[in-house]
């Protein structure tokens, strides 16, 4: 114990006085308490939560929780099922095809249609006017912005174009052995696809074509179309997988630019059963899976 005179004395509540205690009054009892005294010592109760947490909680509780069911397919246009989208909104092909696709036609046969990019905030409000089911007003200035919301479309699409069901199928048909038998496995690939993809295939083809014919103009002929709009329009089920090599990725590059390649060159053997309608080229409906001919007057 210090000596008094530096002992800090100092005058407390109630009169008392507080200063060093005593060292020698001190004595450890720790291992001298019987175990029956600390038993019956009272539990410390645990202090009541806040009405913040109390609050949260209530919140936590109330919440509902997430359906174990599916979620309802996606309104609109973009990300859509093309099946479902044409099916609501009556229409053989959609909107924002025939409305690029025609505008291009008229004012886009310049040098790199589809592969030079548009802007994007232009994109992304064409995107929205499409979206909305509204016509929106296309712009000359505009035309790689017209051309890319285009592209975009089909690259959102959940099921691409050429099905990834049939993806084998088509990639088979692309690598036959002569020109003869790729045709012929080519048109029996297109007829398995479903009557919306086909439709919407065939009015595709018929456009993409149509500008090959203008390469001289765009530079974009058929090898150079195809290898901009490939990976648009079919992709297959292992190429979503993440452990895909980069020798496959590669190889399936190549393989889907075949494929559209030899798609846009022989549209008018390979996709014969939709004839066009003067002035809006909308593709006949025809149920491809019936394999049924158009008559006549369709002709």
């Amino acid at each position: 114990m210090p000596p008094k005179e530096l002992s800090p004395w100092w005058r407390g509540k109630l009169g008392f006085q507080v200063g060093f205690f005593p060292g020698e009054c001190v004595e450890l009892i720790s291992g001298k308490v019987p175990e029956s005294l600390i038993n019956s010592l009272p539990k410390p109760v645990p202090k009541k939560r806040g009405k913040l947490s109390t609050f949260l909680r209530s919140v936590v509780k109330a919440r509902p929780r997430r359906s174990e069911q599916p979620e309802p397919a996606k309104e609109g246009v973009f990300g859509c099922d093309l099946g479902e989208h044409l099916l609501r909104s009556g229409r053989d092909v959609p909107q924002v095809l025939q409305s690029c696709t025609e505008f291009i036609e008229q004012h886009g046969v310049v040098r790199g249609i589809y592969r030079l990019s548009g802007v994007m905030s232009k994109i992304q409000r064409l995107r929205h006017e499409f979206d909305s089911e509204q016509v929106p007003e296309l712009s000359v200035r505009d035309i790689h912005s017209v051309s890319s919301v285009c592209k975009m479309y089909f690259r959102e699409l959940p099921n691409p174009l050429v099905t990834e069901q049939l993806y084998d199928t088509f990639s088979d048909a692309a690598h036959a052995a002569t020109e003869e038998e790729r045709l012929l496995r080519m048109k029996d690939a297109i007829q398995q696809l479903p009557a919306p993809h086909y439709r919407t295939l065939e009015y595709l083809m018929r456009h993409l074509a149509s500008l090959a014919g203008s390469c001289s103009v765009t530079n974009m002929d058929a090898k150079n179309l195809a290898i901009v709009w490939a990976p648009n329009l079919l992709r297959s089920q292992q190429s979503q997988s993440a452990c895909v090599s980069g020798g496959a990725a590669c190889l399936e590059v190549q393989t889907q630019a075949a494929v559209v390649e030899f798609l846009i060159g022989n549209t008018d053997v390979i996709l014969p059963l939709y004839s066009a309608l003067s002035g809006a080229r909308i593709p006949v409906l025809l149920n491809v899976n019936e394999h049924r001919e158009p008559n006549s007057s369709q002709s």
